[in-house]
């Protein structure tokens, strides 16, 4: 039935976006002498899902761009700009298409998906680059089947464990009850699995066919950054780890502080089309997000007799309308008492007895009756519908607060909660974004019980397993934390923000740990390991992070709010993942791990 129902849907789509074009098409001659504007959901949802798309397009290309250029400038070899770009492509390629076999739709809450994979694939190829360049220098006799074998057999077990781990991080969203969080998870595991194998295929596949890439020094600056790094990790060990603790202490008070407060309106630049026409809607006609109540009424419906209505229901009606219009972000109000006072207008300020309002009732014409009446009030289940609609520009607008002020109302007024049902818009997003948060709080916590479990099952020490979750919190409640702190409200794209500093986080904490143990399997006391790590592995963490945080840095130019949220937050995710994992990991390490791992 779903396969069936599918065609029809994306023909109404399309239909959809072809009517609000032509409406705008009509509009467009007459706005040099006029203000026109277009508002409505449907409005709303087709500017959205356009606004992505043009964002998709425009900056993806703007980003796979500035990514090719920081590869380019950091490797200085075609080479190591066409192969990691090669995977990504055909990971992302694969994925979509896969996505598309099973029918899986990408949301609002997973439309950074690709972004997500390219991150993670762009992680394993550099952490595969930075390897075969170690390896090339360390034996410039070596021929490429050589080379390309030293390096899987180094990094096929820090790749396959980190995306073992990243995946058990995605796959705590599938516990969720929210079915698009629900298919992020599983979206985020497929595609993690597919980044994996596809890098760890192509990659020594394009090397073979090609010749031995010359031996290459790093950059004078990466180095002189990783061996700060790495002395500040060794010598200044307690600095950094009360550092650490400030900061973990601050990122959770600002988590705390984190709220879902949030408008349609809010996700658009100020002088955009979509942001005036939203704006322009809510403050001259009354709001423009619907909030709707049905009260059941006592008495009414098929047993209701002859009366369509009761005296006392419309009094209860006029009260609760009262309620609503009380509240200082509430727009137009429209109800059957609307009806009624227009009636008792006409009466000479008399209200109209049960029998004249249903005498009235009856003597409309049908058409009016059903098209209008009607939209508030049904005889025949015994409802009224008051419609109201939200100011959403209203400064310091709480909806939490103003649902619980409207309960608190009706109560006041002696109506119990299952006297009447808040419904519309306003209600369903506000319902979704904290049910999203408090998934969210819930996933956080199973990820990191996990994280904790696979973490000891690779390295094999409960210890160490525990010294490496510490940067993967630090990192996702940075961000949340930083966000907490600046008053940024979560809301359906900004709440992937911690699985992104945690799928970063992960990947560069297995790498790093994976080399310091070799580095203490082949000898030597703790400081060199760290100084080894940090030139290996800490080398590949840098240029990540350098070749991401530019892209995505981008999409601050972006007019759509959550691309610019979503784009700088990831940037710093990745700051602070590279910062913690090459100063707060080994400081913990040399001060905390096993004496067999020091």
């Amino acid at each position: 039935m779903r396969a069936r129902a599918r065609p029809l849907e994306h023909a109404q789509r399309r239909q959809r976006v072809e009517d609000i074009a032509a409406m705008r098409a009509l509009a467009d001659p007459y706005r040099e002498r006029a203000d026109v504007y277009l508002g409505g959901a449907e409005v709303l949802g087709v500017d959205l899902i356009t606004m992505v798309r043009s964002d998709l397009q425009l900056f993806g290309a703007a980003v796979l761009g500035m990514i090719s250029l920081v590869l380019l400038g950091v490797f200085r070899r075609l080479r190591w700009v066409f192969l990691p770009l090669l995977c990504c492509a055909v990971s992302v390629g694969m994925t979509v298409g896969l996505f598309g076999l099973i029918g899986l739709k990408a949301t609002v809450i997973s439309a950074n998906f690709i972004a997500l994979q390219l991150v993670l694939t762009l992680a394993v190829v550099v952490h595969l680059i930075v390897q075969y360049r170690e390896e090339a220098q360390a034996d410039p006799g070596a021929d490429q089947p050589a080379l390309v074998t030293r390096t899987l057999r180094r990094k096929l077990g820090p790749c396959l464990y980190a995306g073992l781990t990243t995946s058990v991080g995605f796959a705590s969203l599938t516990l969720t009850d929210i079915e698009p969080v629900r298919a992020f998870g599983w979206m985020m595991i497929l595609a993690m699995t597919l980044s994996i194998l596809s890098s760890l295929v192509l990659f020594p596949v394009v090397l073979l066919m090609t010749q031995r890439a010359p031996a290459q020094d790093d950059w004078p600056w990466v180095r002189a950054l990783v061996d700060a790094m790495g002395d500040l990790a060794t010598e200044r060990r307690g600095l950094v780890l009360f550092v650490g603790g400030l900061l973990m202490i601050a990122a959770v008070i600002g988590t705390l502080r984190l709220d879902v407060e949030n408008s349609f309106i809010d996700y658009f630049a100020d002088d955009t089309r979509i942001h005036q026409e939203l704006r322009f809607i809510d403050r001259q006609f009354g709001g423009s997000t619907p909030l709707d109540v049905v009260y059941r009424m006592p008495g009414g419906g098929p047993s209701s007799g002859n009366r369509v209505i009761r005296a006392e229901t419309v009094q209860q009606l006029q009260r609760m309308q009262a309620v609503m219009e009380d509240q200082p972000a509430m727009g137009t109000v429209l109800s059957l008492v609307n009806f009624t006072e227009l009636a008792r207008a006409l009466n000479n300020n008399r209200p109209l007895t049960e029998t004249e309002l249903t005498a009235v009732y009856w003597l409309l014409d049908e058409s009016l009756r059903k098209n209008l009446v009607r939209s508030y009030f049904s005889e025949s289940a015994g409802e009224l519908r008051l419609s109201a609609r939200i100011v959403d520009t209203t400064p310091g607008l709480d909806r939490a607060d103003l649902l619980a002020a409207l309960r608190a109302g009706f109560a006041d007024q002696g109506l119990a909660e299952d006297d009447y049902q808040l419904t519309g818009l306003f209600v369903l997003y506000q319902d979704l974004l904290d049910r999203l948060v408090a998934s969210q709080a819930l996933t956080l916590g199973v990820v990191f019980v996990a994280l904790g479990l696979a973490f000891a099952l690779i390295f094999r020490s409960l210890r160490v397993a525990l010294i490496a979750l510490v940067p993967n919190l630090l990192s996702a409640f940075a961000v949340l934390g930083l966000m907490g702190w600046l008053g940024i409200s979560l809301d359906f794209m900004t709440i992937t923000i911690a699985s992104v500093a945690m799928g970063i986080a992960v990947d560069d904490t297995i790498h790093y740990v994976h080399r310091f143990r070799e580095q203490q399997q082949e000898g030597g006391d703790v400081d060199r390991a760290i100084r080894q790590s940090h030139r290996t592995v800490g080398t590949a963490l840098v240029y990540t992070t350098l070749i991401i945080v530019c892209g995505f840095s981008l999409l601050a130019f972006s007019d759509f709010v959550p691309s610019v949220l979503f784009g700088l937050l990831s940037a710093l995710a990745m700051l602070v993942a590279l910062v913690t994992d090459l100063t707060l990991l080994p400081a913990m390490l040399r001060r905390w791990a096993p004496v067999s791992e020091r």
